[in-house]
């Protein structure tokens, strides 16, 4: 969802950004662009390991859940370029379309709402449905068990390393979108990397 269905990653940097700062917590870049393309949870799990924090994960996941909900509200986040014309084209065309988002299920949900999606998505996942976050396949697996799909005839679309990994680890086709805006990331275990969501077609699809 993240990067894909929104342009998400720099209003999420920049809240991050700034609970941290609030935390007192010192964040390298480095360490701060490991966390894209997992979860909250295990983000701040990894935290809580490597810093010192008083507060709870469930403190810090809600905390974090509020300030980008008001960003949304607030009309900070905006849907991707061509995602919605894409999304329309292939439910037209009889695929099966899931989000199987790093983001908390709530926010998935909220996301689907707040843009008015939620009629074109069958089945949704959130982070906090699974155990492990990506890059482990746990969350398209499951996606696929919900569909009834087999792994090998699913497609993920995809903009971040860790999501790579999770679909190819998956035994799924992925499509990597290269977004700008979710930073330097490495897409070479794709099958096919794109700058343009419109490229994607059913033909397209067909020919993976």
């Amino acid at each position: 969802m993240d990067g894909v269905i929104v342009n998400s990653e720099p209003i999420h940097q920049q809240l991050e950004w700034e609970m941290f700062a609030e935390l007192g917590l010192d964040i390298s870049d480095e360490e701060h662009k490991s966390f894209i393309g997992t979860s909250s949870m295990d983000m701040w799990n990894r935290i809580k390991q490597n810093h010192h924090l008083d507060k709870t994960r469930e403190e810090l996941l809600f905390y974090g859940r509020q300030k980008y909900w008001d960003a949304i509200d607030s009309g900070k986040v905006q849907l991707v370029d061509g995602v919605f014309p894409l999304i329309k084209t292939l439910k037209n065309a009889g695929f099966i379309i899931q989000v199987a988002s790093s983001a908390t299920r709530p926010t998935v949900d909220k996301v689907l709402q707040h843009f008015d999606l939620e009629q074109y998505f069958q089945y949704r996942i959130g982070g906090d449905e699974v155990t492990k976050s990506k890059p482990e396949p746990e969350i398209f697996l499951k996606a696929a068990g919900l569909s009834g799909t087999p792994p090998a005839e699913c497609l993920v679309i995809e903009d971040a390393t860790n999501g790579v990994r999770a679909a190819k680890a998956a035994g799924m086709y992925c499509i990597a979108y290269e977004n700008e805006n979710t930073g330097e990331q490495d897409l070479s275990m794709a099958d096919l990397v794109i700058i343009d969501l419109s490229v994607i077609t059913p033909d397209l699809i067909g020919s993976l």
